[in-house]
């Protein structure tokens, strides 16, 4: 790796190589990590506090990475293990204000625009999220759904949350959780079948 610490374009370079030069104390590496996803990372917290309070929250993520950063260890996951401390810097902050996530869908739309999609492959409902648009039927398929289902389907396909996140950000159960996952997944696809936007 000591040809990456000479005079390399660093903004050509990988994340994890961005890591590995930031880890010598390169803040001007670790800068170049912080302006390619720090839109990405100001959404996900918009989406989970509000824009009122992303920006800081956003800057108080990124101190949290720089400090924690020899514990990357996931080489090629770096915006994963990033977004992953944004959610509990978030979840943290709710927590001490002692009240619960809002998640208008509104706000969260406007928020979040094209990046309103999930990320991850593999569960049903996913690859079909990924090719409707959000501002037409799919933002009313979820609009459709109860408020709690809404949230755990949001959380779950949209920010491509953990189970155990899900329960930190609103003090469901786990099998709460699961539940209304699952049911709003269900009302979703009847939604969308009845659209013929999903095949029966």
């Amino acid at each position: 790796m000591q040809h990456l610490r000479g005079s390399t374009d660093l903004t050509s370079l990988e994340d994890d190589d961005l890591v590995t030069i930031s880890l010598d104390g390169r803040m001007d590496a670790f800068n170049v990590l912080v302006l390619r996803h720090q839109t990405r990372i100001r959404a996900t917290c918009g989406g989970i506090v509000g824009m009122a309070d992303a920006e800081d929250l956003m800057q108080e993520a990124f101190i949290k990475a720089w400090d924690r950063l020899s514990t990357y260890k996931q080489r090629g996951k770096f915006p994963a293990w990033l977004g992953v401390i944004a959610r509990r810097t978030c979840f943290d902050h709710l927590r001490q204000r002692q009240r619960r996530p809002s998640t208008s869908l509104d706000r969260l739309t406007d928020t979040l625009g094209d990046q309103f999609t999930p990320e991850s492959a593999g569960r049903p409902l996913d690859e079909h999220l990924m090719n409707i648009e959000l501002s037409g039927t799919l933002r009313e398929a979820l609009d459709s759904l109860p408020e709690d289902q809404r949230r755990a389907v949001f959380y779950r396909d949209v920010m491509d949350m953990e189970y155990r996140e899900i329960v930190d950000a609103t003090g469901w159960s786990m099998g709460t959780v699961k539940s209304r996952i699952s049911r709003g997944r269900s009302a979703m696809r009847d939604y969308l079948k009845q659209h013929q936007l999903l095949e029966r």
